[in-house]
């Protein structure tokens, strides 16, 4: 599931990037590897900004997958306990979000 989760603070014209939520119970997921796939078939601009990798998805009685949260933790560290990545395009592959990571990024110094 692919969503764009707002970017508060950030230069932006739209303040928005694409994240990409995915559900690995067994941890197995490796982001430089999945990259390495994702540039095979999209081109830069549909890639996501973001990699948030989950236990479980969430889903609704109908198993309908509940966004609404995903949107509203969006990339803040301080509202969620899943792996969160981003796309650093210099070194051409995700890298793990820290707080030097969510930093830089609110004051704009990553080009995206």
């Amino acid at each position: 599931m692919v969503r764009s989760v707002p970017i508060d603070g950030a230069l932006w014209i739209e303040g928005k990037a694409g994240m990409a939520a995915i559900a690995d119970p067994k941890n197995k997921i490796n982001p430089d590897l999945f990259y390495q796939e994702l540039i095979k078939v999209l081109p830069p601009y549909a890639r996501p900004v973001f990699l948030r990798i989950l236990p479980v998805v969430d889903t609704t009685s109908t198993f309908k997958i509940q966004k609404t949260r995903l949107r509203k933790e969006g990339f803040d560290l301080h509202q969620t306990n899943d792996r969160l990545y981003f796309l650093d395009s210099r070194l051409g592959k995700y890298i793990p979000l820290d707080k030097n990571v969510h930093d830089a990024i609110l004051a704009g110094n990553y080009h995206l």
